[in-house]
Order: C-alpha cells, then structure tokens, then sequence
C-alpha cells in the first residue's frame, strides 16, 4: 500500500495525467494488523487520512468522465440536505465548517430549484473543498459523497442556466 499512495501522490504532484495506483478509497479501506514493536499506529493513520484527503480532493476535481469510480447520478436536493444528519466520529471533518458549507450548498440548491441561478457556491468551489480534520467529526466519506452530487447537481444547473441564457429562452 506505501508504494501504490506514493505512487499516487507523484502523479498528482507532477500533474502527469496517468489513473492513480492507489484511490482515496483503497487507502481509507485498508487495515493492519497490530503487531508489537511495529510503526506508530496513529502516524500511521495520520498519514493514511492526509494522503486519502489529498487524493479525494484531486478525484474530486477531474471532470466526471475521468473520475476514478463512476457512480449512477442521483441529483441532490434541497430538501435533502435541510434534514441531513452526518455519522460523527472520532476523527472527522470539522463539524461546523462541513454545516456552514452544506448551508451554502442548500442554499444555492433551492434557488437553482425555484429557477434561479445563485451566487453563494458554484461547482467548481463546492468538487475543490476540502475540510480541516478535528476530534469529533463527521465520518469524512459521507461528506465527499454529499459534495460529489452536489457539485454535479449544482454543475447540471449552471450548464443549464448558460444554455437558457445563450439561446434566450431563459435569463
């Protein structure tokens, strides 16, 4: 496993366009086992999470046709996120930076619903956002999720918004 992350952290630092040995998601499922004498289990962990959250961010920013794991899109609304609840956990995203950024994307959500364009969050803001870790947080895979159907609901919206603007039919 510390050969495929390093692997991939060299191709996002040289920005050399190849798909990633190692995804945010083999190296957030790994486990090993405790052994006596071995590494420091919480440097360990450490630099599994910073080396996962720097690969989550840079899947995050591909364009969608690229993206390591392609899932059906389900389109995310703002009813959905009004009633969210994330899993807290020991280690996770910090709690009040994740709510203050989903009210935002909430926000922009229903008046892209209600056939306004927003100005609060676009796209590209909400597929590049990355979180502070902190104790007690929310279950960061959650999160990321969340924000992968947001920036591609919100994505949806602008590209329709521009195209009802270019041909007139709409603002």
């Amino acid at each position: 496993m510390r050969r495929r992350v390093a692997a991939s952290l060299l191709v996002i630092e040289r920005n050399l366009g190849e798909g990633l040995p190692a995804t945010s998601e083999d190296i957030r499922s790994v486990g090993f086992p405790w052994v006596t004498g071995g590494y420091d289990y919480e440097e360990v962990d450490d630099f599994l999470e910073r080396s996962a959250r720097i690969i989550n961010a840079y899947e995050r920013s591909l364009p969608i046709a690229e993206q390591v794991t392609a899932k059906p899109f389900k389109p995310l609304t703002s009813d959905e996120t009004a009633g969210l609840a994330f899993t807290v956990v020991f280690r996770g995203y910090n709690l009040k930076e994740v709510d203050r950024f989903i009210n935002r994307v909430s926000g922009t959500l229903y008046a892209c619903e209600t056939g306004r364009p927003s100005p609060l969050v676009d796209a590209s803001e909400v597929a590049r956002k990355v979180f502070s870790i902190s104790m007690r947080g929310y279950a960061e895979q959650e999160v990321d999720e969340l924000l992968d159907r947001a920036a591609e609901t919100i994505g949806r919206f602008e590209s329709d918004f521009r195209r009802q603007s270019e041909t007139g039919t709409g603002f």
